[in-house]
């Protein structure tokens, strides 16, 4: 467990991303940067990440040329897609070091959260993670939510001294442009304030983030996918190579 960081993608609100960055994250970190990694899909209201695992399961079924790409792809991989476990925000941190416990070729546990920190289960939650990831996007609601969340968490709980987070990073999603816009840049000063700062990388908001295979075609490309890496050819200007780089410079694996 020791060499094993606990990361979670969280926010209080539905809709700030954090699930497909999750995803994103576990499918290029597992598939192409070749690190172990666990998903914990800690929301019982919806189990997010279970709807796209079982979504791909059967794309990958139904679609000729998605079995193809599945089957010529794990020929060479060699190894079973990672594990997903669905939680509660109660048991996750238990059944997560469970599972690390008889898997300890694992490095990261990816835990995707949602909810308030009003609520004693996620603060004991958010508080057993090492690393915290906070979505932020321009828009207005998701924008206050989003700050209220890393404010209060910060305030609250990291001030605190009494967790085992060593860092939280803001992650601008949704952003319309490969860079940082003129409210990014208002909000990174914002931030500053409270002694928070954002990830450099932004990610922009495209449709390629959630092309999953569902859609008809002879040659499908597959970009977010718990069973595949994402498609090389939409790897360009998508800054999901950027952003895992980064990503793995502050949880330092």
């Amino acid at each position: 467990m020791s060499d094993t960081v606990f990361v979670a993608f969280a926010s209080q609100k539905g809709g700030s991303g954090k699930s497909t960055l999750t995803a994103l994250a576990a499918s290029y970190l597992y598939y192409l940067d070749g690190v172990d990694v666990l998903v914990m899909d800690c929301d019982p209201r919806q189990h997010t990440q279970k709807d796209y695992r079982d979504n791909d399961k059967r794309v990958t079924k139904e679609n000729p040329a998605i079995n193809k790409t599945f089957n010529n792809f794990y020929k060479k991989f060699n190894k079973r897609p990672y594990k997903i476990i669905y939680s509660t925000p109660g048991a996750a941190v238990e059944d997560a070091e469970e599972y690390v416990k008889q898997n300890p070729e694992i490095k990261v546990v990816l835990f995707d959260i949602t909810g308030t920190i009003n609520d004693l289960e996620i603060i004991n939650l958010i508080s057993s993670m090492h690393y915290l990831l906070v979505p932020i996007s321009p828009d207005t609601g998701d924008l206050k939510s989003s700050l209220r969340f890393a404010v209060n968490v910060k305030e609250r709980m990291i001030d605190s001294g009494d967790t085992s987070i060593r860092d939280m990073k803001l992650v601008w999603n949704r952003v319309p442009g490969r860079q940082k816009t003129k409210i990014c840049e208002l909000i990174d000063n914002y931030l500053s304030e409270f002694k928070l700062s954002s990830l450099n990388t932004v990610m922009t908001y495209a449709t390629k983030y959630f092309k999953d295979g569902g859609t008809a075609g002879a040659s499908p490309t597959v970009f977010r996918s718990t069973l595949l890496p994402p498609d090389r050819r939409l790897l360009k200007d998508s800054n999901l190579p950027e952003l895992i780089k980064e990503i793995r410079e502050v949880i330092k694996i």
